[in-house]
This record gives C-alpha cells, structure tokens and sequence, in this order.
C-alpha cells in the first residue's frame, strides 16, 4: 500500500524532499560532497521502495516529461558563446582532447563490456560519454533520450554523481606522478601546485579560505538569485517553446532525437541580447534536475538499482581510464601543461564547480575563469556526444 498517492499531495511532498535535501547540504558535510541531488535520487529510491511513494504515478510522468527539458534549456540560456574565446586556446584543445577521451571511452568500454552488461549498454555508454563531457544535467538528458530502463538508469544516475570527487581526487594525487613526464615534455620547470613547502601552514590556510570562498560564490550562483516576474515569466515559457519546437522537428526529423534539437535551439537563442539579460536560469534549472532525480529513483526498484551496480560502476570506471589516457595523452603530445589539462578533464567530468575546486585547491588561480567556461559550454556538447558515442557502439556491438 502506498502511503503518499494523491498527485497534489504527492507533488508537494516531492518539493519538500528537494527542500530537506537542499538544507541537509548547508549542513553536512558529508552531503556538501556527495551533492543534494545525489541525495535526492537516494531517497527516490528509498522512499519509493518502502511504499511511502508509488513507483510510477501521472504526477511523476508530468515530471519526467518536463523536468529535464526546462533544465537543458534553462542552463544553456546562460551561456554566451563569446566568452568561450576567453579561455584560451590550451584551455579549449585540453577541453577538446577530454571531450574526445570520454567518446573513445565510452565507444571502447561500451563495445568490450557489452556481453556482461547487456542490451542496455550503448545507451549507457552514450549517457556517461556525456556526462563525462558535460556533468550530469548530460546524463539526464541522454539517458532520458535515449529510454534506459528505470532500474538500470537509477544506478547509473548515481554511479554518475559519485564519480566527480573520487576523480578530482586522484587529479590531486596525479599531479605528482605526472609532472617530471610534463616537465620535459615542455623543456621547463612546471609548477605543479604552486604551493610553497617552506610556509606549509599558512599555504593551506590560503588555499582553503580563497578556495572555498570562491567555490560557494559558484555554488551560490546555482541556489540563489534575485528574480523579476519578467523573468519568471520567461524562463517558464521558452523552455515550453523550445520543447514543441523540438517535438515538431523531431517528427519530421525522427532520425535526430528531440533533445538534440531542443539543445540547438537552446544555443541559438542563449546568444540573443534580450535572452542574457535574464536572470535566474541556472538556479530555476538545477531546481528542476532535483525533482527529476527523486522520480528517477522513485521509479526504481531496489532490487534491480543493487542487481545493476556493479556491472555499471565497472563501465563507468573504464570510461574514466580511457579518458584520462586519451586526455593527458594527447594533451602531452600537444604539449600542453599538466595544469591546464588536469582542469579541462575535471571540467568535462564533473562540470565548471568541480574545475573551480580543483584549480583552486592546486592555486592554479590563473585557470579558474577558462575551467569554469569550458565546463559551461559542456553542457551543450556533452548531450551531442553522448548519443553520438551512443550510435557507434549500438551499430559496432
């Protein structure tokens, strides 16, 4: 029996869960790392399972039907393609070069696990190729593009949003190991942290007060805004036309799916002046990537999220290795330094917050700025690559 059944009741239920979810990160730790929108699956998963949720409801089909649309469009709508010329030239190769490391990671992984994972895998391939070029607004839309199943798509979800510390992390732990190899590569001395050992003290206290002060700034910039009717009245809207626009294309089209076009249309008109001076879509997006990930899990049986697991958390780990390769490979030959490449792979992997971090956790102050604006624009790129790595293995398996 469920407990919590009617829509109305169901969806306010579902918004309080992003509400508890949102102030358990201001307050824990251990959730500030792991993201509220982790959580928010989680407890999809959790509550669906226990019976104080259904799995499955009209409520929980409106959210998934529009959730995720608003969120690629609203997200899209900050971005300015002129600012991409910012970042530099290294920055972008090394982007470029981390964006080619997730589409032959996901190909490669996909193509050689195939036969353990099963017919779901080249849709998983594509859907981590994305996020691993975008962040996870990229899982969602590819996955949700491309129909996994709800089981197989909930653990992956969370396999997703997992795997950006652990990897900054072993950036972190890299840079020691790789530096000498860069060094000679470029005939110079590269300063790998920038840290200076004879203070150690007052280094790390530098980092950890201009570090996290700048981290919260961004963080900031996603959970909260100042908002006129104007602009509320906006945003809800063209994400609405995007959508139709995208529908009817599609149907005449159906060889592109719809997110591509709702995508491109978003990027069109993301460069309009009218459209950037509107404020609040970052905030109104990542809002609607939460309830989306509650349905996700709530649609999830427990039973199949832990029978899917482990072959997914395997997948998405080759992915990781073959990116890595690929990105520090060719960013080697290319003779681009360790630094600039290390933020552009974090960039595609966990998206601009997760680039910030780790360029300021390194005092790589001077690449704050070009991480975070690669990894905006990732957000537009990575749902083309997904299904493109999605496409190529279903038609090589």
């Amino acid at each position: 029996m469920v407990v919590i059944s009617d829509p109305i009741l169901l969806l306010t239920f579902m918004l309080s869960v992003v509400a508890f979810t949102r102030w358990l990160e201001g307050r824990v730790l251990f959730i500030e790392k792991i993201s509220s929108a982790v959580v928010c699956t989680l407890l999809g998963i959790t509550l669906a399972n226990l019976g104080v949720i259904p799995f499955t409801s009209p409520t929980q089909e409106a959210v998934y039907e529009f959730a995720v649309p608003y969120a690629i469009v609203l997200i899209i709508l900050g971005s300015d393609l002129k600012q991409l010329a910012g970042a530099g030239r290294p920055m972008i190769l090394a982007y470029l070069f981390a964006g080619a490391g997730s589409f032959v990671g996901g190909a490669v992984a996909g193509i050689v696990l195939s036969g353990w994972i099963g017919p779901e895998t080249w849709k998983l391939s594509g859907a981590f190729a994305g996020a691993f070029a975008g962040g996870g607004m990229n899982f969602a839309a590819v996955g949700r593009g491309l129909e996994i199943d709800a089981g197989t798509f909930a653990a992956a979800a969370v396999a997703d949003n997992l795997s950006t510390v652990p990897y900054l992390l072993t950036q972190v732990a890299l840079v020691s190991v790789l530096s000498p190899i860069f060094a000679r590569r470029l005939a110079h001395t590269v300063v790998t942290s920038g840290v200076d050992t004879s203070d150690t003290t007052n280094q790390a206290q530098n980092v950890k007060e201009t570090g996290e002060g700048a981290i919260d700034e961004v963080r900031r910039g996603w959970i909260e805004t100042t908002m006129s009717i104007t602009d509320i009245s906006i945003l809800g809207a063209l994400p609405l036309l995007a959508l139709w626009i995208a529908r009817q294309l599609a149907a005449q089209l159906p060889a592109i799916p719809e997110v591509l076009w709702l995508t491109t249309f978003a990027i069109v008109i993301a460069q309009l002046p009218i459209i950037k001076r509107l404020r609040g879509a970052t905030v109104v997006s990542y809002f609607a990537l939460h309830v989306f990930f509650i349905v996700l899990g709530s649609s999830s049986m427990l039973s199949e999220v832990v029978k899917a697991g482990v072959p997914i958390f395997t997948l998405m780990i080759a992915i990781l290795l073959l990116h890595m390769l690929v990105a520090y490979g060719l960013g080697w030959l290319a003779r681009i330094d360790l630094s600039t490449v290390s933020v552009a792979s974090q960039a595609a992997i966990g998206g601009p917050g997760s680039a910030l971090a780790l360029s300021m956790a390194m005092k790589w102050n001077q690449l704050v700025t070009p991480g975070v604006i690669v990894g905006i624009f990732g957000y537009a790129l990575g749902n083309y690559l997904g299904f493109a790595c999605a496409w190529l293995v279903a038609t090589l398996v």
